[in-house]
């Protein structure tokens, strides 16, 4: 339009879209809702002639940034992509500040709305409007002084706010698990005077899914299997994003707060220690390939592990339907083994040879003083040399954060393009990473080997019955730990051949045949070192050891 004092009605029978928002639950209830935004917009457009042909609602949307706005860009997009004699005329707005309160910000949307797509804005609740250079700027302010507004909210309620977070309280919507009474909660048999934050039937369900992928090993999938049983149902991504939540761990946590420790008033599904094992295990298993278990629990000794001697293929396993028994199968030499023994069965079964193989490691109660004294020795010397170690890995981390700080430097003044530096400083910090991992996996207490040792003198006492008693995920790991390079065996002669043992109980088969267990009680056996060296720091949650 070339009129340059234009009013409303100028634009009788035009297209025009309307923009209807609410940023919070409180301005629903108090009468402003979209419901009735859009109720009287559509009656002033019938009064005044004009045509609404897109509406566009936005409810709970905040405005403090145009990028929380996501139906407001909607609306811009579909403007952009409308012929120019199908845009609107008009966008129809409640007041200015339901446009937006992010004051520069929405000016410069407005005048961009105007110059480049001729579209032009009018409030029906305040008449305010775009149509000239005078009604630009009378909107104009009435955009900065709603976000005059905002600011002057957050001057008097956020020090309020900070306050009750570090006295342990929390915002928003409280996560699974958790049932959330308080003087503003929306449910009314939740309404209490002050906040009061407890944990539910479920909460005590994910309590228990948590200790499973902390202390046993289980995959996602098989504890969303395990929760579905009990009736509770959860997608992969809102689980990964429930490992991840510090509220679980008692945190409070918002942003208005320093990255520091608040304990929440409220219980804590695990501790604080816990959640960060739980980084640890989840940190490892997505930048260090930790492999995930799988199998049927069934038949324990397969995939991978077991391997066929005649062969030299990894064996799986099958359920003969007939039969109703499982059976190992080498796809080498098509050969297969029974897994259990039975009463018809002429050979005894897999999973029985396994356990007496066990039994093999079996070592006396007699030798456990001893044998203490001999692997006290051997960490001692192993402990001694963590400090180089320690040294020479913090070492080349520093060097490798040098050469990053240089990378960057060398980036900002232009010496090397975009695409070399993200390419060339992300291998960099996955090096970092790795030292970081390295340095916090290094054994640090001496009481900690200790129990260690208690713990796999317990084991050796009676292996097979040991391994008898742990769940399918437990007995994977324990056979990875004694045999770290599989399980061989001849289906052909039907017996286990030689395979590499974990160095531990490589020493006490080495420690029983170089002492007599009845020579002990006239002899004085005097501990010495030993040439072979076990690695250091058991982990008997995990059933592994580490260098």
């Amino acid at each position: 339009m070339k009129k340059k004092n234009l009013t409303l009605s100028d634009f009788y029978g035009s297209t025009v879209w309307s923009y209807t928002r609410v940023s919070t639950k409180e301005q629903f209830m108090n009468n402003g809702s979209i419901e009735t935004q859009v109720k009287r917009i559509k009656s002033f457009a019938k009064d005044h002639g004009l045509i609404i042909t897109e509406e566009f609602d936005a409810e709970y949307e905040s405005s403090k940034k145009i990028n929380t706005q996501s139906t407001l860009r909607e609306l811009i997009d579909k403007i952009k992509k409308t012929s120019i004699n199908k845009r609107p005329k008009i966008i129809l707005i409640w007041s200015p500040s339901r446009f937006g309160r992010a004051g520069a910000e929405h000016i410069q949307l407005f005048v961009k709305l105007r110059k480049e797509f001729n579209v032009l804005l009018y409030s029906v609740s305040t008449e305010h409007n775009t149509f000239n250079e005078r009604a630009e700027n009378e909107f104009s302010t009435q955009l900065l002084y709603a976000q005059k507004e905002n600011f002057n909210r957050q001057d008097t309620i956020i020090p309020g706010l900070i306050n009750s977070l570090n006295n342990g309280k929390t915002f928003g919507k409280t996560p699974r698990g958790y049932d959330h009474f308080g003087p503003r909660v929306s449910d009314p048999t939740k309404v209490k005077a002050f906040q009061e934050i407890i944990l539910n039937e479920e909460g005590k369900l994910i309590k228990e899914a948590f200790k499973m992928k902390i202390y046993k090993s289980y995959s996602d999938k098989e504890i969303i299997d395990w929760l579905q049983t009990k009736g509770i149902k959860i997608a992969y991504q809102s689980l990964s994003n429930m490992w991840k939540n510090e509220f679980y761990a008692g945190k409070v946590c918002n942003s208005l707060l320093e990255d520091n420790y608040i304990k929440g008033n409220w219980e804590p599904i695990i501790s604080k220690k816990e959640f960060q094992i739980l980084q640890k295990i989840l940190g490892g298993s997505k930048h260090l390939g930790v492999a995930k278990i799988k199998g049927k629990e069934e038949t324990p000794l397969a995939p991978k592990f077991l391997v066929c001697n005649d062969c030299n293929v990894a064996m799986t396993s099958y359920l003969n339907k007939q039969k109703q028994l499982f059976y190992y199968k080498c796809n080498g030499c098509n050969k297969t083994v029974n897994a259990n023994s039975s009463l018809k069965a002429v050979n005894m079964g897999l999973h029985e040879e396994f356990q007496n193989k066990l039994n093999d490691f079996k070592f006396s109660k007699e030798l456990h003083d001893l044998f203490s004294e001999q692997l006290k020795k051997i960490l001692s010397d192993e402990m001694s040399n963590l400090s180089d170690k320690k040294r020479i890995i913090t070492k080349e981390a520093n060097e490798l954060k040098d050469a990053l700080d240089k990378m960057e430097y060398r980036f900002a003044i232009n010496e090397i393009s975009k695409d070399i530096f993200e390419r060339q400083s992300q291998k960099i910090l996955d090096n970092i990473k790795q030292k970081v991992y390295e340095l916090e996996n290094l054994p640090t207490k001496k009481s900690n080997h200790e129990k260690a040792i208690k713990y796999f003198l317990k084991i050796s006492e009676n292996p097979s019955k040991f391994y008898a008693s742990l769940d399918y995920n437990k007995k994977r790991k324990f056979q990875e730990m004694l045999f770290p390079e599989g399980f061989n065996y001849s289906i052909k002669n039907r017996d286990y051949r030689t395979s590499k043992v974990n160095s531990l109980f490589s020493l006490t088969s080495s420690f029983k045949e170089g002492c007599d267990s009845k020579k002990q009680k006239t002899h004085y056996l005097k501990s010495s070192e030993s040439s072979i060296v076990p690695r250091v720091g058991i982990e008997p949650t995990h059933f592994r050891t580490r260098v």
